[in-house]
């Protein structure tokens, strides 16, 4: 409280030179709690001076009683005036010292970081942003196993540890190198691997859709094409509608709807054995099974053989697929175009008499009841036992061993053909040159007359393909792949591409992690992975490829440095890392983060340590500091506490990686530069952006979350530690905990975000590196799920009146900026409402606007309308159904502010 003169003294001075002088100094200080910066100053230079002018004209300083004047320029009131801004900038500096004691309003880093350390907290550095690549392994057109080995090109290989990967950068950007950081297996096979597409190719009664391979099989509209099951009888019928499917490289064929005395034809086509070939003996005790891979795999060691060997089996168990022969001619029986017998000229039908000459019988004069009219079993010339056909012309294209068709209206019958030969025919006033046909062993010629047959010949065999299965999504945790695929087991993880079925023309692609593998051994069976989680997006199953050479990097290069020498007579020595940054990768520890560098002396290695307090004389240890500018200096011990570097000349050897934080925040396949290719790699990528990285923590950042770690000690107890807990872990933005049931359990759900509103997807590193270290440290019988946040956007439309001492057009560009700043990310929270009412008043606050009309706000997707009030999602307590929660915030798009008139 500031102090005056009694007002009773004031008549003794009667030069009225103390007249409204009054003592101001100490200021009483007074500051509530959760100030940003606290008040401590007891003065400003004006107090300082007006105290000390009234201390002149304190009645009880006889000394100075005689100094009655107050002019600034008296030598004695100028000398108080300077020690009055000697004061002032002393209370100044007092004040920032102050400041600087605390936490909460500290502004200085060094400040900041030394009071994190007296509560074991270290800010957070820059986290390395992480993808996986996906591998693509060498493949020699055409050649087997064994020939690609031989020209030095490996089915399979091992790709190691610090395998470097560079970007391709854009303009403007710096070229980024990912290396991995774990060692997996990769084939050939596993290059692209598709799910199941096709069946085999069914043939039942009533099929009326058949599926040839490939698009020049050359049919047509009219043709006809014999269906042939093993050992069933032919089935006939005629093509309708044919349709080129160039996506799947396959021609869709619509046959004819009837019934015939051939339909019984269309038995259902089994995969069983016992028509098959022989199957191998160590095969036939897997038959008809489903096998967990890593189960096959160890019987297969066990008794000797290889899982390729037993699916190489199984394939060739394989009955044969049904054959489709169609016919490329049509022709007619050698008469079919003969006159009536009737019509025939009477000396021909029945004979003429010439003068002189006996009575002469016509030619056809017997043929009345073996005319061409009659059916082929009677046809002339051929016996009870005959095979011939006569075909109406010569056809070349008809050839031994083809098949022909016979029909007749609705009577049709597949003949083998034995032998053909080109003779010449004369019969019912026709001569021709003709195809002369021998049919297998078969006589039964009743039901087909040479006027009404058509013959259909030229037959050519094409291959079924194979049919589209009948799933066209492929969603969920369980994916069936197209044939048998070996060495894929629990923890492999795989890379899903494709295009997506609610969003047709957007390719989309997404990490999974198969919990189990196992093969249906039939000889029509194929593998099926189940998934640890569902697949995230739902995909146009043709459309899906799958990689499953697939190995997780992070951002960083590794480099060896050479620090110096030690120097056992100096105490605490330390060396400056020559090429930062220093990487810290993502981990699941209470940090999220975890150091790439190692330290050797002597061949030794020496650990890190977060201090030196608590620690022996003999102790190989070291602690690091990383200063505003990045460097990292590591710092050895004193001999009392951590033990004191050996002396020897550059003995000190630092391994470590170089690059960090949002610089790794690449976009997807840009990392596709291979600087280390193993023995058969042709290339690498990343199907999907990295994700992770995180700046190094920021002043504010530091402020804020410091205290977390001693609310947590690294130890979840309650609903509020596991939201700390989360907010304090490298790469995530914002976190929300609320609790669930899971059955008849209580359990946990959080919603996460990452840095600057990234998402952080189930499976990625950072969602798994979280989960894990909030189960670690958590009570392992609490039910614990995670989700991200939903990224959700508003839009709105508004008329503002600009003040007409100000250009229209910076206001509006001011409107907008601060819209985006008080609707960003960082502004706002899970589960906030956006309302009419909170627009109008950042719009409002903009210099310049004298009035706003909003004419539309509503959510994206909703039509365009006026709502006042736009609600978020978010988990409530106690639900049984979780889901992320939403944050709202303003759209990319600019939002349409206009001047009012």
């Amino acid at each position: 409280m500031s102090k005056t003169i009694d007002p009773t003294l004031r008549h003794l001075d009667g030069c009225g030179c103390c007249e409204g002088v009054d003592i101001e100094t100490p200021v009483e200080v007074f500051n509530r709690p959760g100030l940003s910066a606290v008040a401590y100053r007891v003065g400003v230079h004006g107090q300082f001076k007006q105290t000390m002018l009234a201390r002149l004209s304190d009645p009880l300083r006889l000394p100075l009683r005689g100094l009655t004047t107050r002019d600034d320029d008296d030598f004695s009131i100028a000398l108080l005036d300077a020690w009055a801004s000697v004061a002032d900038v002393l209370t100044f500096y007092q004040e920032r010292v102050a400041n600087e004691s605390y936490l909460r309003t500290s502004v200085e880093r060094l400040s900041v970081v030394e009071l994190s350390r007296l509560i074991g907290y270290e800010p957070r550095p820059g986290v390395a942003a992480a993808t996986h690549l996906a591998f693509t392994m060498e493949k020699v057109p055409g050649a087997t196993e064994q020939q690609a080995q031989a020209l030095g090109v490996p089915a399979q290989t091992f790709i190691e540890v610090g395998v470097k990967v560079q970007s391709v950068p854009a303009p403007g950007e710096q070229p980024q190198i990912f290396e991995t950081v774990e060692r997996i297996e990769a084939r050939v096979e596993w290059n692209d691997i598709r799910p199941r597409l096709t069946v085999r190719h069914p043939v039942i009664p009533g099929t009326r859709t058949l599926h040839f391979e490939g698009l020049a099989t050359g049919l047509k509209k009219g043709d006809g094409i014999l269906v042939t099951p093993p050992d069933q009888s032919a089935a006939f019928r005629l093509v309708t509608a044919v349709v080129l499917d160039s996506e799947r490289n396959i021609t869709r064929v619509r046959l004819e709807s009837r019934r015939s005395k051939a339909d019984a034809v269309y038995g259902v086509i089994k995969d069983g054995y016992d028509e098959g070939p022989a199957v191998a003996p160590f095969a036939k005790k897997y038959l008809d099974k489903t096998v967990d891979a890593a189960d096959l795999q160890a019987d297969a060691e066990k008794e000797g053989f290889t899982t390729r060997q037993l699916f190489d089996t199984l394939l060739a168990s394989r009955d044969p697929a049904p054959r489709m022969i169609v016919f490329r001619t049509r022709a007619a029986i050698f008469g079919h175009n003969a006159p009536d017998w009737l019509a025939l000229p009477a000396a021909q039908r029945i004979g003429e008499q010439v003068e002189g000459q006996p009575f002469a019988p016509g030619v056809y004069s017997t043929r009345q009841q073996s005319w061409i009219n009659k059916s082929l079993a009677n046809y002339h010339g051929l016996g009870a036992s005959e095979t011939f056909i006569y075909l109406d012309n010569v056809y070349p294209s008809v050839v031994r061993d083809g098949w022909v068709v016979l029909k007749d209206l609705n009577d049709e019958r597949a003949y083998r053909i034995e032998e053909v030969r080109e003779v010449s025919k004369s019969d019912f006033t026709l001569n021709a040159k003709v195809s002369r046909l021998e049919l297998e062993n078969r006589n039964d010629f009743e039901d087909f007359f040479p006027r009404r047959t058509t013959v259909f010949a030229q037959s050519e065999e094409l291959p079924l393909g194979r049919h589209p299965f009948e799933e066209k999504k492929l969603a969920g945790s369980t994916i069936e792949l197209e044939t048998f695929v070996d060495g894929i087991f629990a923890g492999h993880e795989i890379v899903v591409c494709g295009e997506l079925s609610d969003q047709r023309g957007v390719t989309a692609c997404e990490v999974a992690t198969v919990l189990k593998a196992e093969h249906d051994l039939r000889p029509e069976g194929f593998t099926r992975l189940l998934l640890e989680l569902p697949l995230t997006n739902s995909y146009v199953r043709e459309t899906v490829h799958i990689n499953a050479n697939v190995a997780l990097a992070t951002h960083g290069e590794t480099v060896r440095d050479v620090l110096g020498g030690g120097d056992a007579s100096r105490a605490f020595q330390r060396f400056t890392l020559r090429q930062p940054p220093l990487t810290y990768t993502g981990a699941a520890t209470p940090t999220g983060s975890q150091t790439t560098l190692t330290v050797r002396v002597n061949g030794l290695l020496w650990q890190e340590v977060p201090a030196f307090y608590g620690h022996g004389p003999d102790e190989r240890i070291y602690v690091t500091r990383t200063s505003d500018d990045g460097k990292t200096t590591v710092i050895f011990g004193d001999g009392v506490t951590g033990a004191r570097l050996p002396t020897g000349q550059e003995n000190v050897v630092a391994t470590y990686r170089k690059g960090s934080g949002l610089a790794g925040l690449l976009k997807a396949e840009q990392l596709s530069q291979l600087m280390t290719r193993p023995l058969g790699v042709k290339g690498g990528t990343n199907p999907l952006a990295p994700a992770g990285a995180a700046a190094a923590e920021t002043i504010d950042s530091a402020r804020a979350n410091a205290p977390l770690t001693v609310l947590t000690l690294d130890r979840i107890v309650s609903l509020r530690d596991y939201e700390d807990f989360a907010r304090a872990f490298a790469g995530v933005g914002k976190a929300l905990a609320t609790w669930t049931w899971s059955g008849e359990q209580r359990g946990v759900f959080v919603t996460v975000a990452g840095a600057d509103g990234a998402s952080i997807p189930a499976g990625t590193p950072l969602y798994k590196n979280l989960l894990a270290a909030m189960r670690a440290a958590g009570d392992t019988n609490v039910p614990l799920s995670l989700a991200s946040y939903v990224q959700k956007f508003f839009r709105l439309k508004a008329k503002i009146k600009v003040h007409e001492d100000y250009e229209a057009e910076p206001v509006l560009a001011a409107a907008e900026s601060l819209l985006r700043e008080r609707f960003s990310f960082a502004a706002r929270r899970f589960g906030q409402a956006v309302t009419l009412s909170e627009v109008v008043s950042v719009l409002q606050s903009v210099a310049g606007v004298v009035a706003v009309d909003v004419d539309e706000l509503y959510r994206e997707g909703q039509a365009p309308q006026l709502l006042s009030h736009l609600p978020a999602a978010a988990p409530l307590p106690g639900a049984t159904e979780t889901f992320g929660a939403e944050l709202l915030t303003l759209d990319p798009a600019p939002p349409v502010l206009e001047v009012m008139p």
